[in-house]
C-alpha cells in the first residue's frame, strides 16, 4: 500500500518523523513525504519513495486556501492512506477530507498535547498499521568516512535555548588544542557571527543555509556539540556522536534519539519551561548551571563509548586525554 505522510515545520520536526517513515517502510509500505522545500535535499538520505514540496507546489498550495484543485485530487488519490500531522479543522485538512477517498489519519502536533517523547507521539498513528515500530531517527549516510574534526553549533531556532556563546568559545578552545574544530553557523546565528569571526580563525567557521551541505560534516565529525535544535537532531540522526545541551525544554520529550547521544541537562525547580515563561526568563539558571567541564565530561563519555578509548593523562585544565589506539589520536 502507498502512504502519504504530511509533516512540515522545522528541521527537527522532519528528523523526528524519520521513525514513522522507517516503521512503514520496514512493514512493506511505499512512503512519500510532503514537507517544506528546504528539506528536499535530505530526502535521499531518508529511504523515501518520493518527496513533495508543500510550499512551492502548484497543486498543493491551492489546498491551503480551500480550493478543490483537480490536480490535487488526482494526486492524493493515488495513495491508500494519508497520515497528516495537521489539525483536522484547518482549511488544508478540510480540503483533504473533501478530496481523498481513502483512509485519513489526522494527528496534530502541538506542545500542549504532547506528554511523551515526540517520536513516540508521532508513531501513534502508525501503531494501527504495523507492529514493527522503530524509535530511532536515522539518516542513511556514509559511516566509514575518515574523521577529521569536531563540530560545534552554538545556536538554535530560539536564543532562549542557547548556552552562552562565551562558554562555547571556552569549550572550543579547550577541545581544539589537539583536534581541529569547526564552528557551524546558519541564519539563526546571525547575531553571533561577528563574535566568532573575532575570536577564532575564519578557516574554522562554516556558514551554510543548506541542510544537505551539513551531511559531509556529519560524516567526517569525530563528535558534535550543540543546543536543543534541529541541527542537533540532524547530526544525531546521521550517527555522529553527539553531546546536546538542554536548558528550558524537556529532554524527555524533545531530545534527539540517535544511537550515540549524550544529553547534558540540569533540571531546576522551574524546569521545564512553558514557551511563555522561557521567552521572559532572565535568570536562565537551567543553562547557566551547566559548566564547560560538564560538557567536556559529556564529550569524554561519548568518546569512550563510541571509540573505546581509555584515559591516559590529565591536562593542566583537569581534563582527561583519551588515546584512540587504532588512529593514535588524542582528545582533550
Amino acid at each position: 500500500k502507498k502512504v502519504l505522510v504530511i509533516r512540515y515545520g522545522g528541521v527537527g520536526d522532519i528528523i523526528t518523523t524519520l521513525p514513522v517513515i522507517k516503521s512503514l517502510k520496514e512493514s512493506g509500505y511505499s512512503v512519500v513525504l510532503v514537507s517544506n522545500s528546504r528539506y528536499k535535499g535530505l530526502w535521499k538520505y531518508m529511504a523515501l519513495d518520493g518527496f513533495i514540496c508543500v510550499d512551492n507546489n502548484s497543486f498543493f498550495l491551492p489546498a491551503f486556501a480551500g480550493e478543490n484543485n483537480p490536480d490535487f485530487i488526482n494526486f492524493i488519490n493515488r495513495f491508500d492512506i494519508v497520515i497528516s500531522y495537521t489539525d483536522k479543522e484547518e482549511i488544508f485538512s478540510r480540503t483533504l477530507k473533501r478530496s481523498f477517498r481513502g483512509t485519513i489519519i489526522f494527528h496534530p502536533v502541538s506542545p500542549e498535547r504532547i506528554k511523551k517523547h515526540i517520536v513516540e507521539y508521532l508513531l501513534e498513528p502508525v501503531c494501527n498499521l504495523t507492529d514493527k515500530l522503530s524509535i530511532t531517527s536515522e539518516l542513511k549516510i556514509n559511516p566509514l568516512s575518515e574523521k577529521e574534526f569536531f563540530v560545534i553549533h552554538p545556536g538554535s531556532g530560539s536564543t532562549h535555548k542557547n548556552w552562552e556563546k562565551e562558554r562555547f568559545l571556552t569549550l572550543y578552545k579547550r577541545l581544539s588544542t589537539n583536534m581541529k574544530g569547526i564552528i557551524l553557523l546558519g541564519y539563526a546565528e546571525n547575531q553571533q557571527r561577528d563574535f566568532w569571526y573575532k575570536n577564532i580563525a575564519a578557516s574554522n567557521i562554516v556558514e551554510t543555509e543548506s541542510l544537505e551541505c551539513l551531511i559531509p560534516y556529519a560524516e567526517k565529525a569525530h563528535f558534535y556539540i550543540g543546543n536543543d535544535s534541529g541541527v542537533s537532531h540532524l547530526f544525531s540522526a546521521a550517527g555522529t556522536p553527539s553531546v546536546v545541551i538542554f536548558g528550558p525544554t524537556s529532554p524527555s520529550i524533545w531530545s534527539p534519539r540517535g544511537k550515540n547521544v549524550k544529553i547534558v541537562y540540569k533540571a531546576e525547580r522551574c524546569s521545564p519551561c512553558s514557551i511563555e515563561k522561557m521567552n521572559v526568563c532572565k535568570e536562565r539558571s537551567c543553562l547557566n548551571s551547566i559548566t564547560v567541564d560538564d560538557v567536556i565530561g559529556g564529550v569524554k563519555e561519548i568518546w569512550k563509548k563510541v571509540y573505546g578509548s581509555k584515559a591516559v593523562d590529565i591536562t593542566s585544565q583537569g581534563s582527561y586525554i583519551y588515546l584512540k589506539k587504532e588512529r593514535n589520536h588524542t582528545l582533550w
